[in-house]
């Protein structure tokens, strides 16, 4: 099977759009959202729907949850809030029916798919250090966990000798880390946060024993238009294009 892995899409239809337009060219079996399809940008409707027609496994993420009233929004910065608050009044009945009903988590042969963490997903801590890595390795499984959530891809490796580290290379094969268990950020879909602007996401093929992330552009412009229409702040807007 050949999975590609897409999150935080965060209502950036063109992103999307390329990002599946992307994968529709590489034989994959089966599209699974990581979660945070709504928030910051400008087309929740539309990117529900494409995701709700597209992938078969969607799982909640924490924006998805603010915007249906699931989450509060006490612990997001200004600019999240104010953008969970227009989505809100601006999501359609179809839209919220179809967050409400997601999960935080799923399971597929030798995979753990969550939004944040293995451990609590419903509470969304992030991983940004080995460290938290290591604490999340007991509460999963499989072979593989999948993550979303920091915008921020990266593969990060527990090998047989029980050492942790970061896989430098944008592929990785499992027959080269044997009986390694890995953590993988799949990155962001609708607002990269590790300085390359271009959508960001993850495929996996478990015949071949594969990762690899795949780089998009998109038209990053006509998305920050879009945003300014509906009056988001400056700092979203202009982020898109620094990739941060």
């Amino acid at each position: 099977m050949r999975f590609a892995f897409i999150s935080d899409i965060h209502a950036n239809l063109e992103a999307l759009e390329a990002v599946l337009e992307d994968i529709g060219s590489r034989n994959i079996d089966e599209i699974i959202c990581l979660g945070d399809i709504v928030g910051y940008g400008a087309n929740p409707n539309e990117c529900c729907e494409l995701v709700k027609t597209k992938c078969p496994v969607t799982l909640l993420g924490n924006h998805d949850a603010a915007a249906v009233d699931q989450l509060s929004t006490q612990h997001f910065n200004i600019h999240a809030k104010i953008a969970i608050e227009w989505t809100s009044q601006n999501l359609k009945h179809e839209s919220e029916s179809f967050l409400e009903t997601l999960p935080f988590k799923a399971t597929k042969p030798s995979l753990t798919l969550v939004h944040a963490t293995p451990y609590e997903p419903n509470m969304w801590y992030y991983i940004t250090s080995l460290e938290e890595a290591a604490f999340n390795y007991q509460f999963f499984d499989t072979q593989l966990c999948l993550v979303g959530h920091t915008h921020i891809p990266i593969i990060i490796v527990l090998d047989k000798e029980k050492e942790l580290y970061v896989h430098q290379d944008s592929v990785i094969h499992l027959d080269d880390v044997k009986d390694a268990r890995l953590l993988i950020n799949v990155g962001s879909v609708g607002q990269p946060r590790d300085r390359n602007p271009k959508s960001c996401y993850g495929i996996f093929d478990s015949d071949a024993g594969e990762f690899s992330y795949h780089r998009v552009e998109y038209n990053i412009e006509k998305t920050q238009a879009k945003m300014k229409k509906i009056k988001m702040p400056e700092f979203l807007i202009s982020r898109l294009a620094d990739g941060r």
